[in-house]
């Protein structure tokens, strides 16, 4: 009896999975994700030694996504002013450098300053209102060396600025609250607005003679 090998039916390998495109993505599932990676925590809310860094080699992956993904990084983020240049060279922190690139500077509308008391503001009124008229956000922060040790008058500078949808002025402010708050008023108003007048619990000012108290 002859013995008849039964044929034996190569197996064929099945074509490797297509890689998922990152691209397939949802839209809002993307932007999500580029918030994860290119999102800084708020300034002054991280620890003082803690140099936080965003992702930015996601920007190197395609034409698309760099698009995509630059308008967050631009747009979401608050950027540190410049001392003097206050929107031209603006900085995500301070460990970065400055953003010079003209066509990336209008994508920039959330802002951090900080204005000192205690000396000559190296900027005026007109550069305030241009680099600052309708930005989605600014945070004035005001500092002086000694507490009390100076007045309002480089806060002036900011008089000029109108349209802030998100303002907040914090810091050395004692002793003129009651102009803070109308200055506040007073940036967030509609672009082109006129300045109102001063109520006399805004204009008041307190000083307390010989105050030498180390802020």
């Amino acid at each position: 009896m002859t013995d008849i090998a039964t044929p034996i039916t190569p197996l064929v390998a099945s074509p490797p999975p297509h890689p998922l495109s990152f691209l397939v993505l949802p839209v809002e599932v993307r932007l999500q994700i580029y918030g994860y990676l290119l999102q800084l925590p708020p300034i002054g809310t991280a620890h003082p030694h803690d140099e936080s860094r965003v992702s930015a080699a996601i920007l190197l992956a395609s034409r698309q996504i760099h698009a995509e993904a630059a308008a967050v990084l631009y747009s979401a983020n608050t950027f540190v002013a410049h001392p003097s240049l206050l929107a031209d060279f603006p900085r995500l922190r301070r460990w970065y450098a400055p953003v010079c690139a003209a066509a990336l500077l209008p994508r920039i509308r959330r802002f951090h300053l900080t204005l000192r008391l205690d000396c000559e503001v190296p900027f005026d009124r007109r550069r305030a209102a241009a680099a600052f008229s309708g930005a989605e956000a600014l945070h004035v922060q005001v500092t002086q060396s000694v507490f009390l040790g100076a007045g309002r008058d480089n806060l002036r500078k900011l008089e000029d600025v109108r349209g802030v949808q998100r303002l907040t002025i914090r810091g050395s402010t004692t002793g003129f609250e009651g102009y803070v708050a109308w200055l506040e008023r007073l940036m967030q108003s509609p672009l082109g607005a006129e300045a109102m007048e001063l109520t006399p619990w805004e204009e008041e000012y307190v000083a307390v003679p010989g105050a030498s108290i180390v802020t």
